[in-house]
C-alpha cells in the first residue's frame, strides 16, 4: 500500500499489518505512472509561487527537473532521502 508521507508531497510504502512505513517512492514515478521506484532518491528542495517543498525524486526526475524546471525554481539537490529538511 502507497501513503502520503509526513513530508507533504511524497509518498511512502506502507504495511498496514505490521504498521510499517518505507522505503520512500519517487514522486514523479508514482504520480505519472503508479510506479513504486524506491531506487537511489535524491531530495530536491524547489521554490514554486513563494512555498518552496522538498521532493523525493528519481535521478530520471531530479535530471529533468534540472534541465527543464518549468514554473518552478530548482534551490538544491542533495543525494538520498532527507527525511527532516531545513526549508
Amino acid at each position: 500500500m502507497v501513503r502520503q508521507a509526513h513530508l507533504p508531497g511524497n509518498y511512502e510504502l506502507y504495511d498496514p499489518s505490521s504498521n510499517a512505513l518505507g522505503p520512500s517512492l519517487c514522486k514523479g514515478c508514482w504520480e505519472e505512472a503508479g510506479v513504486r521506484n524506491t531506487e537511489s532518491l535524491q531530495s530536491v528542495w524547489v521554490a514554486v509561487e513563494g512555498s518552496r517543498m522538498v521532493w523525493w525524486l528519481c535521478s530520471g526526475h531530479a535530471d529533468a527537473m534540472k534541465t527543464n524546471p518549468g514554473g518552478m525554481k530548482l534551490l538544491r539537490s542533495e543525494a538520498g532521502v532527507v527525511l527532516s529538511p531545513r526549508i
